[in-house]
């Protein structure tokens, strides 16, 4: 029985996101802050919930403005170069996997 026409279609679809990986490793951070974005902001809460009103409101805008963005920025990065290492093979299985982790994520906070 020959199955190389399913590594080749690996092999294709390995290609084809290795030239997308980054929007695909962005997509996934997107959705873990999504997920943990409000536990995150329940603890900035709790640490800035004892100063004055204004402060407390510029420091929650700074964070949700800059203190995401710099998450997304930092992580993105960091896990495209990670992922781009595993071998062409696994890495549709590897996408396909994380995106379903995330999903059982979303399921367990209640998202789902």
């Amino acid at each position: 029985m020959d199955l190389s026409f399913i590594v080749d279609l690996i092999n294709s679809l390995s290609s084809l996101m290795k030239t997308h990986l980054n929007e695909i490793v962005l997509s996934m951070v997107a959705t873990l802050l999504v997920i943990y974005g409000n536990d995150i902001l329940l603890f900035i809460k709790k640490q800035i919930g004892s100063l004055k009103l204004f402060l407390r409101i510029t420091l929650f805008v700074i964070f949700c403005a800059f203190g995401f963005a710099f998450l997304t920025s930092f992580l993105t990065p960091l896990i495209s170069q990670t992922v781009s290492q595993v071998d062409a093979m696994w890495l549709p299985l590897v996408v396909i996997v994380t995106y379903y982790i995330l999903g059982i994520a979303a399921q367990r906070k209640g998202l789902i």
